[in-house]
């Protein structure tokens, strides 16, 4: 009943929750658990994508396929307890008319377990949210210590002030390269890198910066300090920004956006916006298909139904890029 026995039984969690990713069975999960439901976010994200399916058009999930990449595993001895830090890494393949398409996640959890009946459960089951704290401050980032750029021959960040084009083949090269990752010449922004995300994809199709006299104006990042604004890291500072700022146009209806264009999402529908994506692609019906962080996210469903940070109140706001500034 020791490390092994620990991986063990994450390693059977795992591959239950790949099969019921399919059924949307959330009841074959709580025999694992020694908590509630409410203790188990993977209980909570099965249950989120089987709501979430059938406000899909025409769209047939045929697969799942989870890989599962142990972290750490530590023993707790005053509490009797394991903990387990674990990434996990599904990929859906689904049918929509004549074509085949993916979707992937990569959600890194927290495992509590302790010993039952003479094996172990799941006592919580903890992951990063996509609701991003309100008072995100910018110097609570992680430290980056490397200097490596997606693009050899830009090794800073550079401001570029003159006028020229959005690149969305580039801006699409760099969302799908560093979307499950972090590039090192930004700082991570802990717990909620979503819109630093963004901008960064923004900024490689080539938006030109923004500067400012403080972090509250602009939209920058000083690559020499590693000190950027609001706007740039903060969800609700670059929704305002988008129009302000960067000259985007706000739409109506989302199949009116390109590869490279912005969603943005208030989840309780108060007026503060909590989350960014950015569009990569478009399914059948000609709705966009999107990368993020936070809950690192590639060709997912604009929508986002199948995620526990939606409510009944989520609004959403739809940005086109300017093809010239």
């Amino acid at each position: 009943m020791y490390r092994q026995e620990w991986l063990k039984t994450v390693e059977a969690f795992f591959r239950e929750k790949n099969r019921a990713w399919l059924t949307g069975d959330d009841e074959t999960l709580l025999h694992f658990l020694a908590g509630t439901p409410a203790d188990c976010h993977s209980w909570q994200d099965v249950r989120s994508m089987r709501d979430a399916r059938p406000l899909r058009e025409g769209v047939r999930f045929r697969k799942a396929k989870t890989s599962l990449h142990i972290h750490s595993a530590a023993w707790k001895s005053e509490g009797e307890l394991a903990v387990v830090d674990a990434t996990e890494h599904v990929r859906f393949y689904y049918e929509q008319g004549d074509d085949l398409q993916h979707e992937e996640r990569a959600l890194r959890h927290r495992l509590t377990l302790l010993p039952f009946g003479g094996t172990w459960r799941v006592l919580r089951d903890e992951t990063v949210r996509e609701v991003a704290k309100p008072n995100l401050r910018p110097e609570d980032a992680a430290d980056a210590l490397a200097s490596v750029d997606v693009f050899p021959e830009e090794l800073e960040v550079e401001d570029r002030q003159l006028r020229g084009r959005y690149d969305r083949v580039r801006a699409y090269r760099y969302a799908e390269l560093w979307w499950n990752r972090f590039n090192p010449v930004f700082k991570q922004m802990k717990d909620s890198d979503c819109t630093n995300f963004v901008s960064q994809v923004l900024y490689a199709g080539g938006v030109p910066l923004v500067r400012g006299s403080s972090r509250s104006n602009g939209w920058w990042y000083d690559i020499g300090s590693h000190n950027w604004s609001y706007s740039w890291a903060v969800a609700n500072s670059l929704k305002l920004a988008l129009t302000r700022l960067l000259h985007a146009q706000e739409v109506g209806d989302p199949r009116q956006l390109k590869i490279g264009d912005v969603i943005c999402y208030d989840w309780d529908g108060d007026g503060r916006w909590q989350h960014n994506t950015v569009v990569v692609g478009f399914d059948g019906a000609g709705q966009p298909l999107v990368d993020a962080h936070t809950v690192a996210s590639h060709m997912r469903f604009w929508t986002y139904r199948d995620s526990y940070a939606w409510t009944a109140k989520t609004k959403y706001a739809f940005f086109h890029i300017p093809d010239q500034f």
